[in-house]
């Protein structure tokens, strides 16, 4: 892949944003890092990408050839497992699962506490964005001869982030802020589709109802009605994720109908998390939407 023409794009459809320091390393039982760097951009390559190219249908998601598969997990705290006591999260509980019926298949996990789908991909604080690290590893998988498997977790911290850091939030700065997270998700499943992968991406739930949220415990410049206006916000970040699984032939797993994250019983100690029990409960709900293409 020309990374030169990735990381361009990457300079043209997403802006930094304050990611709050003190991130969790990634379990390392669960990581297989990348070895690529990025190459300086040429003045031809910015040349090549002056015009915006016509929109390009994928096809539908297709059932995976026999033999173990490749899983790449990405996205935030979520998919790093934040909350679990034992430390496995929803991609150590579904390798396990998939073992059963996939000998030999792995899993690669990337997720970063903290994370929004500009830190997906761009990288932050001096780590490598998870796209060009995912990118790699379906790179690996296929030469390997085995199938690859994104699961996509991203836009929790997209919102969190927009109320709390984004000033007087009102209708402008919404409909920006959509427009944005659109982008990214145009090119991080572009990307992942190109390269050889399917996709799994994940409805996100109403973090507006989170305990956390309403408690007043974290993200505290968020107003009581700025939790109003994100209760609306997630349906329709949620409605652009049905929109681009759609586009890029990828398939949805849907957190918003669920109670994980409103439910004691599934909720760590910092009412923002799931706890194991949850993650448990999370890890079905991936698995039931990753057997419809693996006959």
């Amino acid at each position: 892949m020309n990374y030169r023409i990735v990381l361009l794009a990457i300079f043209l459809t997403a802006c930094t944003q304050e990611i709050p320091s003190g991130l969790t390393p990634i379990p390392q039982s669960l990581i297989t890092e990348s070895t690529s760097t990025a190459t300086p951009l040429s003045e031809e390559t910015v040349l090549e990408l002056t015009s915006t190219p016509e929109p390009v249908k994928f096809p539908p998601p297709a059932a995976l050839p026999a033999g173990p598969i490749s899983m790449i997990a990405i996205g935030d705290s979520l998919t790093q497992g934040d909350g679990d006591e034992t430390g496995r999260g929803y991609p150590g509980r579904l390798i396990t699962l998939v073992n059963e019926i996939r000998p030999g298949s792995t899993v690669t996990n990337f997720g970063q506490s903290g994370w929004n789908s500009d830190a997906l991909i761009q990288g932050d604080q001096g780590l490598l964005g998870q796209l060009p690290r995912a990118i790699d590893e379906i790179t690996l998988a296929k030469s390997q001869g085995r199938a690859a498997v994104i699961l996509l977790w991203i836009g929790s911290n997209d919102l969190w982030y927009l109320y709390e850091y984004g000033g007087d939030i009102g209708d402008e700065q919404e409909s920006q802020d959509l427009a944005h997270f659109s982008s990214n998700l145009d090119l991080i499943l572009s990307e992942l589709r190109t390269a050889g992968a399917e996709v799994i991406i994940a409805l996100l739930d109403d973090q507006s109802k989170r305990p956390i949220a309403l408690r007043g415990e974290a993200f505290l410049e968020i107003t009581a009605d700025e939790l109003n206006r994100m209760s609306v916000h997630v349906q329709r970040y949620n409605e652009i994720i049905m929109q681009k699984a759609e586009q890029y032939g990828a398939l949805t797993v849907d957190f918003y109908n669920t109670d994980v994250f409103t439910n004691r019983a599934t909720l760590y100690d910092d009412g923002n998390h799931p706890n194991s029990a949850g993650y448990e409960v999370i890890t079905q709900k991936w698995y039931e939407v990753l057997l419809t293409i693996l006959p």
